[in-house]
């Protein structure tokens, strides 16, 4: 892992390109509701109980949970969240509502969680996929 000198964030390859610009967690969360905020915290629960633990790195365009490397970001709304994950099979299931392609072998996933019981063993199943998938 290297280590930017600078930000002090981690990441698989050396002087990997990003920024370094910091950003407040509270930003995401600030005026958002009190549901979205639950949501995450549930979420944020939900994968250390299941998972492992959770490095929150909070950047301007969105929030990053990380493992040895970004597993999945997530975006705050007022009444739901929102999360990416990558995996390396494809999912056929009502609640992706988006999916990308990004090789032959590697595909990003859209998702919105909008209640508590949306964090079940299926959502963990997949993100415990992404969690480990550069391990």
């Amino acid at each position: 892992m290297w280590i930017c000198p600078k930000c002090k964030r981690e990441f698989a390859k050396t002087n990997q390109s990003h920024s370094c610009a910091s950003y407040p967690l509270e930003n995401h969360i600030s005026g958002k509701g009190v549901k979205s905020k639950s949501l995450f915290d549930a979420l944020i629960k939900s994968i250390e109980n299941n998972i492992g633990p959770v490095k929150i790195e909070s950047l301007h365009c969105c929030i990053h949970l990380v493992s040895n490397y970004t597993f999945s970001g997530v975006w705050i709304s007022k009444d739901k969240i929102k999360l990416d994950f990558r995996i390396t099979n494809k999912i056929e299931d009502p609640r992706i509502s988006q999916m990308v392609k990004m090789s032959a072998n590697r595909y990003l996933y859209y998702l919105e969680i909008s209640d508590e019981n949306e964090i079940d063993d299926k959502l963990i199943s997949w993100l415990r996929d992404s969690y480990f998938l550069n391990h």
